[in-house]
């Protein structure tokens, strides 16, 4: 049946044939190198994406403006020949319309990176202007047709496609054009361009064809039911497309419309669903096993996916539905779906096209399908492995198999070109005349060189102008983010997005330039490993984004210098700042202002003044072991200003409110279950030196109101530090999330007084805020602490009685400072020290020591006994850090 197969009208192949083959051979083969060409880019891209930050829309704009749509201006035509058995149009004609659209296109990606809206414009137009002339011709073609088959409906899917594109690519230049205007709109007009060129340009051409190119594909009759079900499809997706575009655009007046939306959308999947109907009984009758057919299968099923996951975004509204998109655009629906139907449809259509009969048919064919199954399990593996929420070693794996299963196909298609090259002519005309099949093509009978033919030297120029746009674009681009990451003043255009990456602790760019007046808009995307904003005050502010996510917001207009951050407590103080400077402005400094440390060392505190009297110590004393070998513990991530020296106040991040957390004890052997509670409104976690765990999952940073559990067994004795494990790790711990969790060694004597002391250090913030970043890595504390309080055991002495034994434990938390533990008058006549006794009462050298040396997470103890009654004074013989504050008393008492 004619209308089962895309054959060409027999009157068509009679023509005698020219050198390269006819006419419509050397179309095909040009349009074959385009599309090559166009894969080969968008597959460098992705190749590329993280080496020069190419950026993620040229890759779609490749597979969509350029291979895709090209596949579509060739074969949508051809397929509605042979659908309306209509005489071949002006293939002159056709070229120039192919050429418009391609040189448009170039334009557009050209003109988006260099910021030349009148290149964008005028690219648009022309792809416009191209494809209304195309669907001009194809309504042209129906009316004028005598006969036509029974899918004669599907050549309408073609001209609604047509429609939405035009529609579509209009809306695009406006995006683009920067006059959408608030955020509302411009998330409106980016959600009804991407509906329209990728469900309605490409998805109604892809519906329609199915109808047709499926079971030409599987090599059986299509199904009776099929041209019924094609016109009931073709009005529920166009409608559906319709009202899904309507509710995107009244997004930006409405924030309800969002249900208006799905609402299109889900009518449009379940028209695509029916659509299949069709598809469905073909195969029960020929299951499908050729490359082809299998590509059309995954592609298909990608589709609804994709589908599904569009119309649950649209239903929680635009900006989370503009977020999945991003997420999802270009694994799910670039490669999943567009590239993988593209494939498909060139390996069938190619040996039709271009291969000159069955021999050159099926050498073609063996050279396209070559490996067909692994690249296709490995292409989709790949893209399950994209579309899931990973990260790192996976992800890059992902990119990988995509790459091996889907980026081979371009290759396969030069080489099938060449081979055909190669292959005699076999065209009923060059049949009857074998002196002109010798003279086309000797180059494979004869083995003689010939030159290249007009066609084939296009397809080559073609192809490097595609790769020449792409280097363009890509050196424009990474010269952009090179520029932005090193930290470069970035200029801003009213109105127009400014891209904004936020990371683990910095902006970039870290500047802009803007003129007085200006309407700043940033599009903030979060590529760190862990929440983040972007504010300028409480009115100009992004949500929190979670790791990939963006937003688009504006910021206002902008009339003197400004600095935009984070507000997660902490990360400005890390850096994450962005600085808004103006053209008019004085200062020379492309950096933000960072806050002053507030006092220096020496005028901190008066360390003779005395504390408050509602002050309280830290208790030192080590709580006996409770009963049993399993503990439950819970602790609760809590904010608080406190005082860390008499009269200094300061923010402090607190494990149940305290500085350090509570002493947790055990025995070897015992098992610790923790319950972690984030009480905060900031990430924070948690890390036990004392366990032996997956870092992954027990110490896993949790959100703001977030809760985790941790367990582990206490396999070592020691003392052991625990502390925040959330980056920046010098900052959380700076803050005051650290705490000791002592285990005891096996047949560890009883002492008569057994203490703890965390040592610890204090970098004071402007205000009492938190400290900056240069000031944690300068490493010159303000304070040196035992238990959280500058010389807290002077004002609060801690007593003993004359010739008992007494054990103190000691861990340095740092984050910075090494500590050297000593008491003034003592001697120690036992060091255990990280796991092991260095000493011990009795040793043959009769030997004794004077410290506990300890650089930062290392921990023991000492034990020894006071002789006679008096004063005996704890410290760090690292004497700088002791008139900072680690100082305190013992008092022997009778």
């Amino acid at each position: 049946m004619t209308d089962q197969l895309p054959a060409p009208p027999p009157s068509y192949e009679r023509r005698p044939p020219t050198e390269g083959g006819t006419p419509r051979r050397r179309l095909h083969t040009v349009a074959a190198s385009l599309i090559a060409g166009y894969l080969v880019a968008a597959a460098c891209v992705v190749a590329a994406h993280d080496l020069i930050a190419m950026p993620e829309w040229l890759a779609l704009h490749l597979l969509v403006l350029g291979a895709a749509s090209n596949a579509i201006l060739v074969y949508t035509r051809h397929f509605a020949q042979a659908l309306l058995h209509a005489r071949a149009g002006s293939e002159s004609a056709a070229r120039i319309r192919l050429a418009v659209f391609n040189l448009g296109g170039v334009s557009v990606l050209i003109g988006i990176p260099v910021h030349l809206l009148w290149l964008v414009v005028a690219g648009a137009s022309l792809a416009v202007v191209a494809v209304i002339a195309h669907t001009v011709s194809l309504v042209a073609m129906t009316r004028a047709a005598s006969l036509s088959g029974r899918l004669r409906i599907v050549v309408w899917y073609y001209v609604a496609a047509g429609v939405a594109l035009v529609v579509g690519a209009t809306l695009g230049a406006l995006l683009a054009s920067g006059v959408a205007g608030s955020i509302g709109w411009q998330e409106a007009l980016r959600l009804s361009h991407a509906h329209l060129n990728l469900l309605g340009w490409l998805g109604l051409v892809v519906i329609g064809t199915l109808f047709m190119l499926w079971p030409a594909a599987l090599r059986t009759r299509m199904a009776e039911t099929a041209p019924r079900f094609a016109r009931r499809a073709l009005v529920i997706t166009v409608v559906s497309l319709a009202v899904t575009v309507t509710g995107t655009l009244l997004t930006g007046l409405l924030a309800q419309a969002h249900w208006l939306a799905a609402a299109g959308m889900a009518g449009y999947a379940v028209g695509v669903a029916y659509s299949l109907w069709p598809a469905i009984a073909e195969m029960r009758a020929k299951p499908p096993r050729s490359a082809a057919p299998v590509a059309l299968l995954a592609g298909n099923g990608w589709l609804l996916v994709a589908l599904i996951v569009d119309v649950v975004g649209l239903a929680l509204g635009a900006a989370r539905a503009d977020d999945l998109l991003d997420r999802l655009l270009v694994p799910m629906l670039g490669i999943g779906v567009i590239a993988q139907i593209l494939i498909a449809a060139l390996t069938f259509l190619i040996p039709v096209m271009v291969g000159g009969g069955p021999v050159g048919n099926r050498r073609i064919t063996e050279v396209l399908e070559y490996a067909w199954l692994p690249r296709a399990l490995v292409g989709n593996i790949g893209v399950l492995l994209l579309v899931l929420p990973i990260a790192g070693g996976t992800c890059v794996l992902a990119w990988v198999l995509v790459l091996a299963g889907f980026a081979s196909f371009p290759a396969l298609v030069v080489a099938a070109l060449l081979a055909v090259r190669r292959t005699p002519s076999q065209t009923t005309a060059a049949s009857q005349d074998q002196t002109t099949s010798e003279t086309t093509d000797s180059a494979g009978a004869t083995g003689r060189r010939r030159r290249l033919a007009g066609h084939e030297i296009l397809a080559i120029t073609s192809v490097a102008v595609v790769l020449a746009v792409l280097a363009l674009v890509g050196n424009t681009w990474s010269g952009h983010t090179a520029s932005a990451t090193n930290g470069s003043a970035v200029t801003a255009t009213s109105g127009v997005p400014v891209s904004v990456t936020l990371t683990e602790f910095a902006v970039a760019p870290s500047t802009l330039t803007v003129s007085p007046g200006t309407d700043l808009v940033v599009k903030v995307r979060n590529a760190g490993q862990m929440d983040h904003n972007l504010a300028l005050d409480s009115k100009h502010i992004t949500r929190m984004l979670a790791p990939g996510q963006q937003q688009t917001v504006d910021m206002g207009v902008v009339t003197r210098d400004e600095v935009l951050y984070c507000t997660i407590p902490g990360h400005r103080e890390a850096g994450m700042t962005l600085t808004v400077r103006t053209t008019t402005s004085t200062a020379m400094s492309t950096t933000a202002p960072a806050p002053t440390t507030q006092q220096s060392p020496g005028t901190v505190t008066n360390m003779a003044s005395a504390p408050p009297p509602t002050w309280r110590p830290y208790d030192p004393a080590l709580r006996p072991v409770a009963g049993g070998t399993e503990h439950d513990v819970t602790l609760h991530v809590q904010h608080a200003t406190i005082e860390v020296a008499p009269g200094v106040r300061q923010q402090v991040w607190t494990y149940n409110g305290t500085v350090p957390g509570p002493v947790l004890h055990g025995r070897v052997g015992d098992v610790f279950t923790v319950h972690l509670i984030n009480d905060s409104d900031m990430p924070h976690s948690i890390d036990f030196h004392a366990s032996q765990v997956d870092p992954g999952t027990a110490m896993r940073t949790i959100p703001g109101g977030g809760q985790s559990t941790y367990q582990f067994r206490a396999e070592h004795a020691g003392i052991w530090l625990y502390h925040c494990g959330t980056a920046p790790l010098i900052e959380h711990v700076a803050m005051g999330m650290y705490g000791a969790v002592v285990i005891d060694p096996p047949n560890l004597d009883p002492v008569a007084n057994s203490d703890v002391f965390v040592q610890s250090e204090f970098y004071l913030g402007q205000g009492g805020g938190i400290p900056t970043m240069s000031q944690l890595v300068a490493a010159d504390p303000n304070l040196v602490v035992f238990n959280g309080y500058a010389n807290q055991y002077r004002y609060a002495p801690i007593h003993v009685k004359v010739g008992q034994r007494i054990r103190l434990w000691v861990m340095d938390a740092g984050p910075n400072s090494p500590s050297a533990f000593h008491v003034v008058g003592a001697q120690f006549d036992t060091v255990f020290k990280e796991g092991a006794y260095l000493l011990l009462p009795g040793n043959a050298a009769d030997g004794g020591a004077q410290q506990l040396d300890l650089e930062p997470g290392e921990g023991g103890f000492v034990e020894f006994t006071l002789k006679q009654p008096g004063t005996y004074t704890i410290l760090t013989h690292r004497l700088a850090d002791a008139q900072r504050g680690a100082v305190g008393s013992l008092i022997a008492d009778p």
